[in-house]
C-alpha cells in the first residue's frame, strides 16, 4: 500500500505564484506532480493520495487519477503531517501484515525502494527546518541552526513500514508528532537508512526550481540540456536553430531586457546548438493550466505580455505585405498537407458533437473574411509569442521570451514581422487554448462519423480570457472577431504537423469548431 501525503496546501511562497495547491498538484515538466510519483509506484499496488478538504481536483485531473485506480482521502488541512497520516490510515482497511509506503506530496525520485522498513535519506544541499539523521542513534532530529549538525544526511520524504498499526500506535503516543513517532517505531521495529542521490524536493520555491532544472523534457526536433546556469540547445535542423541563436544576437538593446543571456554558439557537421543563461522562473503554459491564480494575477501578466508587443513595435522597418502568407495561404496548404497525410476529408461537412458543421475548408474561408487587414507594418517580431516561450517573474512582473522564431514566411532570418501575427500567438494560449491540448486536459473521440470534443475551462479562465479581448481592443485595437478568425487559422494550419499524435489532431479539429462557434457569437451571426 502507498500512501502520498498532500493533505496540505503548497507553503505561501509557491502560492503566491501558483495558488493555492496541494503539492503533489504543482506543475512539473507540462504534467503535475502526481504524474511523476505514480509512475514510480509498481502496477497493481493499492495508492491513496490525501489531499485537504475544501479543493476539487478539475474533471481531467480526476479522471488522471481514476485511470491510475488512486483512491483519494480529503482530510482536513490544519491537521499536522503525524495526525493526518493517522487520520488516513484509520480510515483505510488493511491486513495487519501489509507493508505501507510514505511518499510525501512535494518529493519526487528517479525510483522508489522495494524493501520495507526502510527510512530514505539524501545529502543535505539547503539551509531549511529539515529532520537531520543522527547516525548513532538510527533516529532523526529537528534541524536547528545553532547546534552542530549530527550529520549532513535528512529525510527526503519517502519511508516504508512492516507493521503500519505499530506506526499508527506510537504517532499517537507522540500525541501527533510524525518524527517522534517515527523514532518511536525505529526503537521498536527499526528502520534501514538508505541513501537516495536523486532527490526532488519541491516543497519550497528555491528547491523547487532546482529540482525542475534536473528534470529536462525533450521537443521534437530539439534537444535541450541544462548545466548549473545553463540551457544548451541543439538541433540536426541546424537552419532553425541559427535563426532563433541570430535573433537573440540581432536584438537592439533596450529589448536585451527579455531574453536570457545568450553565452554562445556551436556548430559541426551534424548540429547547430546555442547556450543561454537558464532562468529559474516558470513558463506562462504551465501556470494557465495547472495553477489556481486568480483572474486578477493574470490581468498583470496580460499586461507584461502586451508591454513587450509595445516596445517591439518601436523598432520598426520598411513595410511589407506578409499577413496571407501567415494566414490563409499557409492554411490552405496546411489543409491539402493533412488531407494528404491523414485520408481524412477537408472538403466534407463533420459532425461535431452530434451536430452538423461546417467542412475544415470552409471554416478557413469563413474565418478569412473576418481576419484583420494587413496594415504593412513591419517591427521586431517573436515570431513563436506563445505561453510556452513566455517566462513570468513574479518579483519584479516582468516577462522573459526564449525560442523565437528568427525566420519570414520564406524561411530566411530576420528579427522582423507583422505584429499581429505575435498577437495571434499570445491569443493561440489564452483563447484557444493550446497549451491544454498539449498537456492533455481535453476529450477528441471519434464515434462513427461523429466528433465528441471538450476542453477544461472554468469560469476563472472564461474571466482571464474576457480581460484578454478587452486588452487586445483596447492596446492594440484588435478586435474578438479578428482574435477568433486568426485562431481558426492557426488551428487548422497545425494539423500536418502533428501527424504523430492523431489524438492531438483531432482535439485541434474539436477546438477549431469551438472557436469558430466564438466567432459566431462575437459577430452576432446563428451557428
Amino acid at each position: 500500500m502507498y500512501l502520498i501525503t498532500s493533505a496540505a496546501m503548497v507553503a505561501s511562497e509557491l502560492q503566491s505564484e501558483f495558488g493555492p495547491l496541494p503539492p503533489c498538484f504543482l506543475p512539473v515538466g507540462n504534467k503535475r506532480l502526481f504524474h511523476h510519483q505514480l509512475a514510480l509506484i509498481p502496477a497493481g499496488e493499492r495508492t491513496i493520495i490525501t489531499l485537504p478538504e475544501g479543493f476539487t481536483p478539475g474533471p481531467y485531473d480526476s479522471q488522471s487519477l481514476k485511470d491510475y485506480g488512486v483512491e483519494l482521502l480529503y482530510l482536513p488541512p490544519t491537521l499536522s503531517l503525524g495526525e493526518s497520516i493517522v487520520y488516513a490510515l484509520i480510515q483505510l482497511e488493511f491486513a495487519d501484515d501489509e507493508p505501507l509506503y510514505i511518499l510525501h506530496g512535494d518529493t519526487l525520485f528517479d525510483s522508489l525502494p522495494r524493501q520495507t522498513d526502510c527510512l530514505g535519506l539524501s545529502q543535505v544541499e539547503d539551509n531549511y527546518n529539515w529532520a537531520e539523521f543522527d547516525a548513532q542513534s538510527g533516529t532523526l532530529r529537528p534541524y536547528h541552526a545553532e547546534l552542530r549538525p549530527s550529520s549532513e544526511l535528512i529525510s527526503n520524504g519517502f519511508f516504508s513500514f512492516s507493521a503500519p498499526r505499530t506506526l499508527i500506535r506510537y504517532i499517537t503516543q507522540a500525541k501527533g508528532d510524525f518524527i517522534a513517532g517515527l523514532n518511536g517505531y525505529i526503537d521498536d521495529k527499526g528502520l534501514t537508512p538508505i541513501t537516495l542521490p536523486h532527490w526532488y524536493d519541491f516543497g519550497h520555491s528555491h528547491t523547487y526550481y532546482q529540482s525542475k532544472s534536473r528534470m529536462t523534457t525533450q521537443r521534437a526536433f530539439n534537444g535541450m540540456a541544462i548545466q548549473g546556469q545553463v540551457v544548451k540547445k541543439f538541433s540536426r535542423n541546424k537552419h532553425k536553430l541559427a535563426a532563433e541563436a541570430n535573433w537573440y544576437q540581432s536584438l537592439p538593446g533596450p529589448m536585451r531586457g527579455y531574453i536570457p543571456q545568450l553565452l554562445g554558439c556551436d556548430e559541426s557537421p551534424e548540429l547547430f546548438g546555442y547556450s543561454i543563461e537558464y532562468l529559474h522562473l516558470t513558463a506562462l503554459n504551465e501556470l494557465y493550466v495547472f495553477s489556481q491564480l486568480p483572474a486578477f494575477a493574470w490581468r498583470k501578466v496580460l499586461k507584461a505580455c502586451c508591454q513587450f508587443l509595445k516596445d517591439a513595435s518601436s523598432y520598426s522597418v520598411a513595410d511589407a505585405q506578409t499577413l496571407s502568407g501567415l494566414f490563409m495561404d499557409k492554411t490552405l496548404s496546411r489543409l491539402e498537407d493533412f488531407a494528404s497525410q491523414s485520408g481524412i476529408s477537408v472538403a466534407q461537412e463533420n459532425r461535431i458533437n452530434g451536430a452538423l458543421r461546417p467542412s475544415l475548408l470552409e471554416l478557413a474561408r469563413i474565418s478569412r473574411e473576418y481576419l484583420p487587414k494587413d496594415n504593412g507594418r513591419q517591427h521586431l517580431l517573436h515570431g513563436d509569442f506563445c505561453f510556452s516561450n513566455i517566462l513570468y517573474d513574479f518579483r519584479t512582473c516582468n516577462i522573459k521570451v526564449i525560442d523565437p522564431r528568427g525566420l519570414d514566411g520564406n524561411d530566411k532570418q530576420t528579427i522582423h514581422g507583422n505584429g499581429l501575427y505575435d498577437i495571434a500567438k499570445l491569443a493561440h494560449s489564452v483563447l484557444g487554448l493550446y497549451d491544454a491540448i498539449i498537456a492533455g486536459y481535453f476529450k477528441a473521440e471519434r464515434l462513427g462519423q461523429n466528433l465528441d470534443f471538450s476542453i477544461a475551462i472554468t469560469p476563472r479562465r472564461e474571466q482571464i480570457m474576457a480581460d484578454f479581448v478587452r486588452l487586445m481592443a483596447s492596446e492594440f485595437a484588435v478586435s474578438e472577431a479578428e482574435l477568433y478568425a486568426m485562431q481558426i487559422q492557426l488551428f487548422l494550419s497545425m494539423l500536418p504537423l502533428h501527424s504523430d499524435r492523431p489524438d492531438r489532431q483531432l482535439g485541434f479539429i474539436g477546438n477549431a469548431y469551438r472557436l469558430y462557434d466564438r466567432l459566431l457569437a462575437c459577430t452576432g451571426n446563428p451557428s
